[in-house]
């Protein structure tokens, strides 16, 4: 699934078979994201699926930190 723009964020929803794989993807994006200080929102629904959204607030808009962010992300 690509990410699309949804009230003004980054936003893209990932399904997993179990919610140790689900965890593990979150766990590899929460590393990274520590070591660029800029952290995603995440919205786990249904057991084995997790939304992400990402958007600057200091901002106040999607920046290119969200951009790169979400290419990282995609590439899990």
């Amino acid at each position: 699934m690509e990410w699309i723009t949804k009230d003004g964020k980054l936003v893209n929803t990932f399904e997993f078979i179990s919610q140790t794989a689900l965890a593990e993807f979150v766990l590899k994006i929460a590393q990274h994201a520590d070591e660029i200080d800029h952290h995603p929102d995440y919205k786990i629904f249904k057991a084995f699926t997790v939304e992400i959204t990402l958007f600057t607030y200091s901002k106040k808009a999607i920046t290119a930190l969200d951009h790169q962010l979400a290419e990282f992300i995609s590439a899990l």
